[in-house]
């Protein structure tokens, strides 16, 4: 089998701030793969370093079997077709002559387009339907009406891959699937390999026969539609409930997101304390919010993230000074806080020498009758010497502390409760 692509250990970010880590996974020459996962997960970033736009700190990634950072920028633009989110220039070029410039990188530096040049040209903009489109100013051309010449200009390289990020977001219905129908054509009858990056899991279901989930900078799952896309999988990567059928048409899995019933419930009246940090706390202290609880948090360091998102809604936080381990005095505040609580949330906050003992907070609340739920995966976040986090965390759990997955299953558990 030959490879289009193919990562080993690759990692990459931006200001020495890593987004994803250790990816690997290879693309056969001929594929049609979508990249998906929810917004923050990395899929542009990697999108932008298997393009090399952006250079990996780690690994390696081969193109068609050449080391990619050993290919001139010119080979690379021959052998791959990029198709943006969105694409802007300063210049006044019409459709026509933006789709010719996709056609540059096959031409040598002092030669002219030739008949069949030109043919090719007319080609994509006919199969992306801007023809009718060819002299009006690319600027000037509605969102739908830029991506479809933005995908010409990419068809117009003739490339031996396409990577296209979101390439449907600016179209209706309509134009959405004749696009992904003419890619689809050229992938099977050209054996042009396809890498796109969606957030259209019904239509990357439809359209491509395996599917790469990315959640939080790694791989979490890989294989065709039907093994990937399943409520468990979605469930844990989108942090919301789902429902996975089958298309009664075409067979192809179609997601079906199910409102949030914890949306409508008030919890006005009701305190809940969260122990958070580095971020952890975010989507609790904002879904308790929304659901009208009064939240409390902490202990945590001044200009941790969870701070910072506590002081933006207005939730009131025991604080310690940044980088600093809990003082007796910070402890002190997180106990007056969890004496008003009538319900406690451990968050998936990782567990270490410094912050160790904000589970005393937890045995605090169990010791006078409130309901403790506790994050699952306590192993994988306890960096105490003696693993410390992990026993206290067994203690709780057996004297009824109650675990919860996702923030799904959490905002059920706290609604139900008495």
């Amino acid at each position: 089998m030959s490879f289009a692509l193919e990562l080993k250990n690759v990692r990459a970010g931006y200001h020495d701030k890593p987004i994803f880590e250790d990816i690997s996974f290879t693309v056969a020459a001929g594929e049609m793969t979508a990249i998906l996962g929810p917004n923050g997960a990395g899929k542009t970033t990697l999108l932008r370093t298997l393009t090399g736009l952006l250079p990996p700190v780690g690994g390696e990634i081969r193109l068609f079997g050449e080391k990619l950072n050993r290919l001139p920028a010119a080979v690379r633009a021959r052998l791959v077709g990029v198709v943006p989110q969105d694409l802007d220039t300063p210049m006044a070029f019409t459709v026509r002559e933006m789709v010719m410039i996709g056609r540059t990188a096959a031409l040598s530096r002092w030669s002219r387009p030739t008949a069949e040049d030109f043919k090719i040209i007319e080609r994509s903009m006919v199969y992306t339907d801007v023809i009718d489109l060819q002299e009006r100013p690319f600027s000037e051309l509605s969102g739908g009406e830029r991506q479809r010449a933005v995908i010409a200009m990419a068809l117009a390289q003739q490339p031996k891959m396409l990577l296209m990020d979101e390439p449907t977001s600016h179209l209706d219905m309509n134009h959405g699937l004749e696009v992904m129908q003419i890619v689809e054509r050229l992938n099977r009858e050209q054996g042009l390999t396809v890498l796109m990056v969606s957030h259209d899991l019904n239509l990357a279901a439809a359209f491509c026969r395996r599917v790469l989930l990315i959640e939080n900078g790694r791989l979490l799952a890989d294989g065709p539609p039907a093994t990937v896309l399943t409520e468990p999988i979605l469930q844990q990567a989108y942090q919301c409930e789902v429902r996975v059928q089958n298309n009664p048409v075409s067979g192809s899995v179609v997601v079906t997101p199910v409102p949030r019933a914890w949306h409508d419930t008030t919890g006005a009246g009701r305190r809940i304390h969260v122990i958070a940090g580095g971020g952890a706390g975010e989507p609790i202290l904002r879904a308790l919010y929304l659901a009208g609880y009064t939240v409390t948090c902490g202990v945590l360091n001044q200009r941790d993230t969870d701070s910072d998102v506590a002081t933006a809604l207005g939730i009131e936080c025991a604080l310690e000074k940044p980088f600093s381990p809990i003082s007796t005095a910070a402890m002190e505040s997180g106990r007056a806080l969890v004496q008003r609580a009538a319900m406690l949330v451990v968050s998936s906050v990782p567990f270490g020498p410094g912050n160790v003992i904000n589970l005393e907070l937890a045995e605090q609340a169990q010791a006078k009758g409130c309901p403790v739920f506790i994050r699952d995966d306590i192993e994988s976040r306890d960096y105490t010497p003696d693993r410390q986090a992990r026993s206290r965390t067994a203690t709780l759990l057996t004297h009824g502390a109650q675990p919860w997955h996702d923030i799904t299953d959490l905002m059920e558990k706290v609604r139900q409760c008495p």
